[in-house]
């Protein structure tokens, strides 16, 4: 009897009392957080909120593919925080505001770099619409300018836009992965530097002009046509506050040292070691894990790494025939890893002596060494150790492949 009563309870109390029509929802693809003009954050608790809202008509089967109606998508008002804001924009959004499908909060490098910018993201933890996953993008402007700004060419779904761009971004090194996740992992370990990503929509910085082709930061990449906005480089942040930024190329430097990242396809030019006036491309993979040894002593720790890299040799105007010459192999495989050596090395000064931290994650290679966490946070990484480590680095570079074509062309038959 007791058990036929439980079976009619779980049948009359289960079902989609709760469920909504997707035409009754409006979905955030992205949420963007500015300080109000003329607000002091540190008497008054005021975030601008901006929303960018994905037209539920166009994930339809079979609809037709009218262009998004941009402007009339994106709201901004002023609330205490992200997450009342969406009960107070439906005063005047007729549909039921869902976070469950933003890929991205994208915030101002003025309110990154205030002591209140952990505290308002950290309001995403408590709503359990937003996603640990969410990318976190710094804006160079008002992150409102930023979204709005942001007209995608061939992406007329605003969700999908964030979410290539960003993958596809991430896949090549030139920005880090920046999930509200590892925001926080990384802030409350209280050991490294968290790298967002950098985003701009100026067309044109003053003074930009050709350089390698990962040496920008957001904003400053030339070009002509197309959507404004830019992605490229990185945030820095040190215990949830920004403090500075890395280019593309020192984004890149920083995800091989660093062993939880991911580089799925890296192009990269280099000065060609036997013809100097041309460059050489190439792509370059990990070949294994980077290893990090770290030896404790008296004074600041010693700290060898070695970065195995695979590269496959894509272009060589100078037609110099690699593949047949293994002398100029040899050369080349030298050259490569020197140059690499040479950009990891100033980085390596650079967050020892700017930013007194490190972004690579090396923490999780000095923990072990200690029986107790207790141990561990009296030793002090960030503070006392890192910033005066001795760290020598060796790449090691193999290479594994010459392109579709093995044989470069002969020049001077071509030309008799």
């Amino acid at each position: 009897m007791r058990l036929l009563v439980i079976l009619i309870l779980v049948c009359l109390l289960t079902g989609c009392w709760d469920r909504k029509e997707l035409e009754q929802m409006s979905y955030a693809t992205a949420i963007g957080l500015d300080i109000p003009e003329g607000v002091n954050l540190n008497e008054m608790q005021a975030v601008d909120v901006t929303f960018q809202f994905s037209n539920p008509k166009l994930n339809i089967r079979g609809a037709t593919g009218q262009v998004d109606k941009g402007e009339k998508n994106i709201i901004t008002l002023t609330a205490p925080d992200f997450i009342t804001a969406k009960n107070m924009a439906n005063s005047f959004v007729t549909r039921q505001i869902s976070f469950s499908h933003a890929k991205t909060i994208v915030v101002s490098e003025e309110l990154a770099k205030s002591d209140m910018f952990l505290r308002f993201i950290g309001t995403a933890l408590k709503e359990r619409e937003v996603r640990r996953e969410t990318s976190i993008i710094v804006s160079e402007g008002k992150a409102a300018e930023f979204i709005r700004k942001n007209k995608p060419e061939m992406m007329i779904r605003p969700h999908k836009y964030y979410q290539f761009i960003i993958d596809r971004s991430v896949e090549t090194g030139l920005v880090p992965e920046a999930t509200i996740n590892r925001l926080f992992a990384i802030t409350d370990g209280d050991a490294d530097l968290f790298l967002a990503i950098s985003g701009s929509v100026s067309e044109k910085r003053e003074g930009s002009s050709f350089r390698e082709e990962d040496q920008y930061i957001a904003g400053s990449v030339p070009k002509k046509g197309g959507n404004p906005v830019q992605l490229i480089g990185s945030a820095v942040f040190k215990e949830g506050k920004m403090i500075g930024k890395l280019t593309g190329e020192e984004t890149r430097v920083t995800l091989l040292l660093d062993n939880t990242s991911r580089i799925e396809d890296m192009f990269v030019s280099f000065n060609d070691p036997v013809e100097k006036k041309y460059k050489v491309a190439v792509r370059v993979k990990k070949k294994t894990a980077t290893d990090i040894k770290i030896k404790l002593r008296k004074g600041p720790p010693k700290i060898n790494v070695k970065v195995p890299l695979e590269i496959e040799l894509l272009s060589v105007p100078s037609m110099v025939d690699y593949a047949g010459d293994m002398k100029k192999q040899m050369i080349l495989k030298k050259w490569i890893a020197k140059e690499i050596e040479n950009n990891m090395i100033p980085l390596v000064e650079k967050t020892q002596k700017e930013f007194k931290s490190e972004p690579f994650y090396w923490s999780l290679a000095v923990r072990p060494l200690f029986s107790t966490t207790k141990a561990y946070e009296e030793w002090d990484w960030t503070n006392k150790n890192y910033p005066f480590a001795d760290i020598t680095i060796d790449v090691q570079v193999d290479i594994i492949g010459f392109g579709k074509q093995l044989k470069e062309s002969e020049m001077e038959k071509v030309k008799d």
